[in-house]
């Protein structure tokens, strides 16, 4: 009754302050203010739990002091010292020796002591790591530092990077948050070395003054190359879009330039990324039914380089001779569609791309699938018009009109499903603008076009089950289309028998022409499945066309698609497709893998033999991966890409990753084959190779240094 008469009175005391504070122990005392608390005392207030050998609070002072294996608990964090005082009135704190941790991250400091006044701690000499506080893989030493709860921003001042015990790194200063809050300021650099290009140093910069918009600067040098700038502004304009911009620049020493025979001594270009699923609703306030969006890829550069320069580590970019870029607006109701599409293609190894033709833009119709007569009979609707432009050279519109009529049905008690479609379309071009050189404006005369094909299929869906839990799906289905009535006029009469897609002519002045030769087409297709207790084991997909016109009757290329899992860990897949005209297989796919999840590894063959302008392009290209997790720390992995057509490595890479709970170390060996753009070859590439060490201090971050060979 003694004690809970004095818990009582201590509690009732300090809410006549600010704070309030209450203390639990089994040994209580009170002399005058000062009430203690010994054996195994509690105290509770704010939002933090402490424990000690000996609490004592002044209710006048309103000073709160523990002693001896002081520990205070709150929201995750774990605080340790040996003394702790707390004035609530001034709101200050000292502790000595001051140890904090992170439950959730592992992340400590240890200092001789701390001092702390609101959401402010001054922290004295001392370390902070993420591992094992007995014996830490890594830690940073500091003379002194500070900490802002409320920011949850951390200053290290003097901070020296040790492995062990050896010193590696030291800096005047280092700054981390210790959440995720987007917050300005500078991010962790990238520092690398090339015997070409020198030393390599580049410094992100990051601004979010604001929660709906960022900015992040990347200014870089390369010492014996040149200098540049990239930037990315990301930005949430509404509750359902995002979008970002990113625009580079980069200035080549002259002696570079000159010496790798570069076509431009300046590289520039800018890349556009926006994604809407509601403009309707929110620009316009509209309360139409339905979904609207929009999406925007677009992209420019001068050249290749570009790319190749925005960061040290040029494996990672994806480079090619076309860059398109497209603008893609739709809106969609329960029956119908409209949709707007640009579409703007450049070519990086032209030196203009004046003659290239754009689609700017293609306007679209779409009437959704309705049926009637009970399910018996469906229509849809499809209409199209699509301006081709370009600077130099003619310029056309074309419209597009389909309507495809379905009636279907089953028979033989539903084990047969029959169609039959009526197909009709139409096309209209007009020309405009003038022709280039050499072109004459009589073959550019208005085109209209008409048909009508008829197409019956027959396909079954079976499905057995069998005693082991295996469940086989047999889909066999068989179309016939039958070319019905054409019409030819103008642009498309004339150029009919000249133009025809299936002879591989695109060139003047067939750049418009579309239309293949009409044909009867007999479609075969058989899909098989397996499934063991509803997990997929095979699926096989076999398919052959037969086209008849009015000279010839011939095969279609027998194609076959397969995926299958051989065991728990092997799975094989293949894609071929044979030519029955020139007697030989004219692509094929083949990949197998190994996944036990200890070992992986991998190996595919991709081949290509086909006709293009009459003229055999022959592809072979070997991929191959593996890595091995060799302990629970120790991880090797290393592909390779081999060019077989050209004989040229594209791409070899071998490494290895240390990884513990607080610290991971790689180092890797790549060789890399890029492209880029001179005067004398116009198309032109470098093989690079590179050594990338990384180094990542869990959960503070880390960096990535690479040494770079260049090989012309």
């Amino acid at each position: 009754m003694h004690k809970f008469y004095w818990i009582s009175l201590i509690a009732s005391t300090a809410l006549l302050g600010n704070e309030r504070v209450e203390l639990f122990g089994t040994n209580m005392d009170s002399n005058g203010s000062v009430a203690t608390a010994q054996g195994n005392p509690i105290a509770l207030y704010q939002d933090q739990i402490m424990s000690a050998d000996k609490v004592t609070y002044d209710r006048n002072t309103s000073i709160m002091e523990a002693k001896g294996s002081v520990n205070v608990f709150k929201d995750g964090q774990h605080v340790m010292s040996e003394y702790s005082r707390i004035n609530f009135l001034d709101e200050t704190r000292y502790s000595v020796p001051y140890f904090a941790i992170d439950q959730s991250t592992g992340l400590w400091v240890s200092t001789s002591e701390a001092q702390a006044c609101k959401n402010l701690i001054d922290l004295s000499s001392g370390a902070i790591s993420g591992c094992d506080s007995s014996d830490p893989l890594w830690k940073i030493r500091f003379s002194s530092a500070d900490y802002d709860t409320d920011k949850m921003w951390v200053n290290l001042y003097n901070p020296r990077l040790e492995i062990g015990d050896i010193s590696v790194f030291y800096l005047p200063y280092f700054g981390y948050p210790t959440d995720s809050t987007r917050r300005s300021g500078l991010l962790i650099p990238t520092f690398g070395w090339s015997s070409s290009e020198g030393f390599y140093y580049q410094q992100p910069i990051y601004f979010a003054p604001q929660n709906w918009w960022d900015l992040e600067l990347r200014p870089q040098i390369r010492t014996a190359r040149g200098s540049g700038l990239y930037t990315d502004f990301r930005f949430v304009d509404t509750p359902s879009s995002q979008g970002s911009i990113r625009m580079g620049y980069f200035k080549e020493q002259s002696r570079y330039a000159i010496e790798n025979d570069l076509a431009h001594a300046k590289h520039y270009g800018y890349d556009v990324k926006y994604r809407h699923s509601a403009p309707l609703r929110e620009w316009f306030d509209s309360t139409l039914e339905g979904e609207s969006g929009i999406y925007i890829d677009g992209s420019w550069m001068n050249d290749v380089d570009y790319l190749n320069l925005q960061q040290s580590d040029e494996t990672r970019n994806i480079t090619a001779n076309q860059v398109m870029s497209r603008i893609n607006g739709y809106y969609s109701s329960e029956d119908n569609y409209f949709g707007a599409y640009f579409k703007h293609y450049q070519y990086l190894n032209s030196a203009s791309n004046g003659t290239t033709i754009q689609t700017l833009p293609t306007l679209q119709y779409h009437r959704y699938l309705e049926s009637f007569l009970d399910n018996y009979l469906l229509i849809s609707a499809d209409a199209a018009a699509t301006h081709y432009y370009r600077p130099n050279g003619k310029r056309a519109v074309e419209g597009n009109f389909n309507i495809p009529a379905t009636l279907q049905t089953s028979i033989l008690d539903d084990y047969i499903d029959i169609s039959y479609t009526a197909n009709a379309s139409a096309k209209v071009i007009g020309f405009y603008a003038n022709e280039r050189n050499g072109e004459s404006g009589s073959t550019y005369e208005q085109g209209k076009y008409a048909q009508l094909d008829h197409t019956l299929s027959i396909g079954s869906t079976l499905v057995k089950s069998y005693d082991n839990n295996i469940t086989h799906v047999f889909n066999p289905l068989v179309s016939y289309t039958a070319a019905g009535s054409r019409y030819y006029s103008g642009y498309y009469e004339t150029y009919r028998n000249s133009c025809n897609m299936s002879e591989s002519y695109a060139g003047y002045p067939c750049e418009f022409y579309n239309l293949s030769a009409p044909s009867d087409t007999l479609s075969l297709g058989i899909n098989n499945y397996l499934f063991e207790n509803g997990k997929q084991l095979l699926v096989d997909r076999l398919s052959q066309n037969f086209r008849y016109d009015d000279q010839r009757s011939y095969y279609g290329e027998l194609q076959n698609e397969l995926e299958l899992e051989i065991a728990g860990a092997i799975s094989y897949y293949n894609q071929t497709a044979y030519n029955y005209d020139r007697d030989r297989i004219t692509k094929e796919q083949n990949t197998i893998r190994y996944n036990d999840g200890v070992f992986l590894a991998g190996i595919s063959h991709y081949y290509t033999d086909q006709l293009r302008n009459d003229t055999p392009v022959y592809a072979s290209y070997w991929t191959a991966d593996a890595a091995y997790q060799y302990s629970r720390n120790y991880r090797f992995f290393g592909q390779v890409a081999y060019d077989y057509r050209e004989a040229l490595l594209k791409r070899s890479e071998v490494g290895l990753l240390y990884s513990q709970r607080c610290f991971d170390f790689g180092v890797r060996y790549v060789q890399n084959r890029r492209p880029i753009l001179t005067n004398t070859n116009g198309s032109d590439s470098i093989n690079d190779s590179y050594i990338f060490i990384t180094v990542v201090l869990k959960p503070i971050g880390g960096s990535e240094f690479n040494y770079k060979l260049t090989d012309n």
